[in-house]
Formats: structure tokens, sequence, C-alpha cells
């Protein structure tokens, strides 16, 4: 699910990521964000990216207008747009005007023309580009039959594509190799509980924080992104098992790593002081109270603990702020400042900008702890800690394995 509040302030300033974004979404719809496809909307975007000299919205257009897939073709205007992002230097579009100048689509047919536009993407080493140099070298399309040159483009193919594979494979830092193994870490569905012990015990690698104690007058917890899913009434569902009506403490783990900074590994509401022995899924409830999944997305980068009457009252407090601020951004113009706040209060235990926020709802004085998910966005998993006399003593997240970091 895309943060649409946030893409379309971008675009408003003219961001152009956010408008090949916007492009994109509207192109094919997206089901997540309840929009259906849209091509004047896609095209227009797309043209405001193009406006603001983004190569791959150009390309993007001349492949819409040219291919028909989502529109009868107009090789004139898709051709342009090729045009302006070969200038650029795009092998893929330099490809394109090749094949259109070898099929005479939207110009005159002309394949020598094609062939040279072939081979400057070739020479730009674009390896399906070589691939096409050495069959036209081979068929004598648009250049004399050349034997051996046409051997020569295919070796350069084949080189060209194991050297992108290298960089592919190289270009992946010690950071990222981790990142990927730890998102395989975030989807188990079980969990270890001397994992547990480690990442909230006392260690040397990892601090413990007791960010402040959270009301939860209904007991009817939810997990969530604050400043995305939770944001919609919709997008959440509250776990299947309940908690005693209380105030309970939120901890968080803290790692401050070379590769990977200061980061939150984890968080836990500890519900009594026994120890967990072992862990279960925390699965949600639908309507009609059958269990689904446990855990929860997250497109902001923070996650949080919320008892389901605080959500209610956080949905009255953002249509009252939306109201009075038509336009506004939630987190640039209200949340950014509390949460530099915290940094400034506690700046040992959160990154700069802030990390941390237990937040009041001045409508009503409900609270929800906000924590940062680790590495970022993604799917983590929640559990329910269940102690020796079975009874649940803890909610966990583990955001990342410290190990791998």
């Amino acid at each position: 699910m895309f943060d649409m509040e946030r893409l379309f302030a971008d675009a408003k300033q003219g961001v152009l990521p956010a408008l090949k974004i916007l492009g994109d979404i509207y192109l094919n719809g997206h089901e997540e964000n309840d929009i259906q496809p849209d091509l004047e909307k896609a095209l227009s975007y797309y043209e405001r990216a193009a406006q603001g000299g983004m190569e791959d919205a150009f390309l993007e257009l001349g492949y819409l207008y040219c291919s028909g897939k989502h529109m009868p073709p107009d090789y004139e205007k898709g051709i342009s747009y090729y045009r302006q992002a070969a200038e650029m230097g795009n092998t893929t579009a330099l490809g394109n005007l090749g094949m259109s100048y070898i099929n005479g689509y939207g110009v005159e047919k002309d394949v020598k023309k094609g062939f040279e536009y072939f081979l400057k993407a070739a020479q730009g080493g674009h390896p399906m580009a070589m691939h096409q140099v050495a069959q036209m070298y081979r068929d004598g399309v648009g250049v004399a039959p050349d034997a051996e040159k046409s051997a020569d483009w295919e070796e350069r193919a084949r080189i060209q594509e194991e050297q992108d594979k290298e960089q592919q494979e190289s270009a992946k830092s010690s950071f990222q190799l981790a990142f990927e193994k730890n998102l395989k870490f975030i989807s188990r569905d079980t969990l270890d509980a001397d994992l547990v012990q480690y990442v909230f015990g006392d260690t040397k690698e990892l601090r413990q924080y007791t960010m402040g104690s959270c009301v939860f007058p209904s007991g009817r917890i939810l997990t969530a992104d604050p400043l995305c899913y939770l944001q919609s009434p919709k997008d959440v569902l509250v776990k299947a098992k309940n908690i005693e009506a209380g105030t309970y403490p939120v901890q968080v783990s803290i790692m401050d790593s070379d590769m990977a900074g200061l980061r939150i590994v984890g968080a836990r509401l500890k519900i009594k002081d026994s120890e967990a022995v072992s862990y279960e899924l925390a699965e949600c409830e639908k309507e009609n109270h059958e269990t689904t999944f446990a855990g929860f997305p997250v497109e902001c980068g923070m996650a949080c603990f919320c008892d389901e009457q605080a959500a209610r009252s956080y949905w009255q407090f953002l249509d009252s702020w939306y109201r009075a601020h038509e336009g506004g951004n939630i987190y640039d113009d209200y949340f950014a400042a509390l949460f530099a706040q915290s940094y400034q209060d506690n700046p040992s235990v959160q990154r700069e900008g802030g990390d941390l926020l237990m937040w009041v709802n001045p409508l009503d004085g409900s609270m929800i702890a906000m924590f940062a998910s680790g590495l970022g966005d993604g799917y983590y998993t929640d559990y329910w800690g269940v102690d020796a006399s079975g009874e649940l003593c803890e909610l966990v997240t583990i955001f990342m394995n410290p190990a791998l970091f």
C-alpha cells in the first residue's frame, strides 16, 4: 500500500520520482489503495515528470504511445518521446528507435538507420542490442554481411551479460546481503524463546530501554504502522486474544552496529512480570471472529502497540486534524516535531529526527506507543509470549536478527 498523501504532496512540489510512481499507479491501478486504472491521469503524471527531465518518464511515454497496449498507437508521438530519451543516452530508447526504423513504425522504413540506432545502443552496453547487431551482421540487414563482426558482437553480448550479472551481485553490500537474510528471518511463523531473552537481555551488543507505560483500557490490541495503515480502520485488525485492561510498560531493544547504525531490534509490551517459555503467533480476528494472520505491514518505517479504543480516538483526531489542515501532511506538519522533541529528550536511544514516541491524544488522553521498525518498511510478525503457567505475559515483535548486523 502506498502513502498516497505523501506522494501527492511530493508530486505537488514537483518531485520527479513521486510523479513517476503516481503515473505507474494510475496506469495499472492499485487495489490496495482502491485506485482504478486511469490512463488520462497516468499520462498527465508521466508528462509532468518528463517536463522535469526524467529519463524514465520519456521512455514510459514512448512505450505507451507506440505499444498500443493501453490505447491506439500514436507512433509519431511515441517516437518523439523515444528520441528525447535517446538524446539522454538511454540505450533502451535507442534500441526501440532502431526497431521502429526496421519496421517502419511512426517513421519511414529505413533498415540502415535502424542498424545505426541498434549499433549506438550496443556500443552503449545494451546486451540485447548487441545480439540484434550480431544478427543484422549475420543476415546482412541494414549493413553488409560480416560473419566475423557478427561473431564478435555475440561474444560481446555474452561478456556484457556476465559482467552485468557479476556487477549486480558485487553491488550488493554486506548490508544488502544481511538485509535479504533478515527478510527471511522476520517472515518466520515461529519465535525461539532464547532469541527473545537475548534481544531483551543484558548484553554488550544490545541496550534495553523502557519508553514508558501505555494505557490499554479495553485490552483489545492492534499492531500497525501508525503513520500509514492505522490511519484507516479498514486496514487494521484487532488481535484475536485480549489482555486485561490496564497500563503496561513498552520496552525496545536497541542496537548500534557499524553496519546498520542505531536501530530498534525489537519491541515488547510486557503484560506480566513472569518470563515467557514459548511463543505463539499473535493472530488477528475478522468480524466473524475467525482468526486470520499474525503481523502487520509497514509502509512508513514505524510500528506501534495500540488499544482498540485508542485507535478509534486516533481516527477522530485525524479527521479533526485534516479538516483543520486541508492539504496538510500529518507527519511533516504534526508528528515530525513530536519525534524531534523525543530525540532531544533522549538522543542516546534513537536516531536524529526521532524513533520513539509515546503519543498522547489531545482529544481524550488515550495513548499509542510508536517506534521505528528496525530497518524500515516490510511485513513483521508478532507473537504472544506464554509463561510456564500458560498465561500470556508479553506481546513481542522482532524487527531484526542482531546476529546478521
